[in-house]
């Protein structure tokens, strides 16, 4: 159920608990100001003053989370809280109940007029790029302005400011460039923001959507819009009651969900897979297939107590290759492929069917994903037959999706990917050797050795 979190990244950021309750904090807002790090590093200290808030964050994220990871059977139940959309007979958030703006000013001067974003309005008031940005009328943009309820939560450290760097991202990460109304939200799973990392291979950070109770609309899980459709000269505005914070890296979400994570995170430890990626110094993006302890355990004791025995470390490591994908990002809705492919880097599709094969680090064997929308559901199914649990994990260097089950590796010297349904349930070492063996890197090197 944890899962989620790393969705709602964005808004534990604003807070640090114990190790369990997932402090989103970026650590690569930009990367050439270390200065960055260094102020969200003072927030990862369990004696924060924003404790409180990321603890209620992090129930929010929790429980959304739980309505979707925990199923026995993440075949066809799928919860509505992973939906965008609501389904065809209701009636979206936002019409009917259209805040109508002035369409005679610019995003600016309703922001800085309105007596419910004054605190907003003075970070903008602050910064000449984004100020600029949204009083520009040579182009739209649609921005989610956080209320001054949403800045009341966060306590003030007048001795210890957010260096303006970080300010910067955040209010990129709530812009959007172009007209994005309520209706055409609600028909994407992620949005792109004007916030670019690095870590990303330069790529727009994204926001996630889904639908809450009551279908209330939802960002990165936790944020409310509480007043959308206002509309400017030069875009739209949406209110929303919490900060959109960019989200941590792929291995921050891992350490930081113990309870969904916890087998994983060792076995990325135990392998130094983990360290190793952590080092990855021309990192530009990536998909994380993150098996939950339930996927562990579908393997049975035998299984487990030989993968993270000595003896089995070296299998284990190349099982855990088999879920990590680097260079190409991939969400419900859009696709960021390696910088080589300047002239197609992003591939949206809003609706339908689309494949694509990923290439795994282990040995570039292929995970064969397949995206499926329809009256805004979508599901994520990989290889045919194992189908993602949560989707559209938000990370600084990629996105991470969970799975119930650990993907099995294909027999190394078949073509592609599985050709039939193949799941390891309480299996024996020997399958496990069997299948495995062949990718061990020392048997590799033995044989260039030859």
């Amino acid at each position: 159920m944890k899962l989620p979190v790393l969705f709602a990244a964005t808004a534990a950021a604003l807070a640090t608990v114990h190790h369990e309750q997932v402090p989103f904090i970026d650590q690569h807002i930009n990367p050439a100001e270390s200065a960055v790090q260094d102020w969200w590093d003072t927030l990862r200290n369990p004696s924060s003053l924003l404790s409180p808030v990321e603890r209620k964050v992090t129930e929010t994220i929790r429980r959304t989370i739980n309505n979707v990871v925990d199923l026995d059977d993440t075949d066809d139940n799928e919860d509505d809280n992973d939906h965008p959309h609501q389904p065809p007979h209701r009636r979206p958030p936002g019409r009917g109940h259209r805040h109508h703006g002035d369409k005679t000013k610019t995003i600016y001067d309703q922001i800085k007029e309105s007596r419910y974003t004054t605190k907003f309005a003075k970070l903008v008031e602050e910064h000449d790029e984004i100020k600029s940005l949204l009083d520009d009328t040579g182009a739209n943009h649609t921005i989610f302005v956080p209320t001054d309820k949403a800045f009341d939560r966060i306590p003030h450290h007048p001795k210890d400011p957010p260096p303006k760097e970080f300010i910067l991202a955040l209010l990129k990460y709530h812009a959007l460039a172009g007209l994005w109304p309520v209706p055409r939200i609600l028909h994407s799973y992620t949005l792109p923001t004007e916030l670019s990392l690095e870590t990303l291979g330069d790529n727009p950070q994204r926001l996630r959507v889904n639908l809450g109770l009551f279908f209330t609309l939802h960002i990165n899980l936790y944020s409310k819009v509480v007043a959308g459709n206002i509309e400017a000269k030069n875009g739209f505005i949406h209110a929303v009651d919490g900060i959109l914070v960019p989200p941590p890296t792929q291995a921050k979400i891992i350490s930081l969900l113990p309870t969904t994570f916890s087998t994983f995170s060792l076995a990325l430890e135990k392998t130094g897979l983990g360290e190793e990626l952590e080092k990855e110094e021309k990192r530009s993006g990536g998909t994380l297939f993150a098996p939950t302890n339930k996927a562990f355990q579908r393997l049975g004791p035998m299984a487990n107590a030989f993968l993270f025995s000595e003896r089995g470390k070296k299998y284990l490591k190349a099982l855990l290759k088999y879920h990590v994908v680097l260079g190409e990002t991939l969400y419900s809705d859009a696709f960021y492929k390696p910088k080589k492919d300047d002239d197609e880097k992003e591939q949206n599709v809003e609706t339908g069917y689309w494949h694509v094969d990923l290439p795994s680090l282990l040995d570039d064997k292929a995970i064969a994903v397949d995206v499926k929308s329809w009256k805004g559901f979508v599901t994520i199914t990989l290889n045919g037959f194992n189908k993602v649990a949560f989707k559209d994990g938000l990370a600084s260097d990629g996105s991470v999706h969970i799975i119930n089950k650990v993907l099995i590796p294909p027999h190394k010297h078949s073509r592609g990917v599985p050709t039939k349904e193949e799941e390891w349930v309480d299996v024996s070492e020997e399958v496990v050797i069997k299948r495995l063996q062949p990718y061990l890197e020392e048997e590799k090197e033995e044989m260039r050795d030859l």
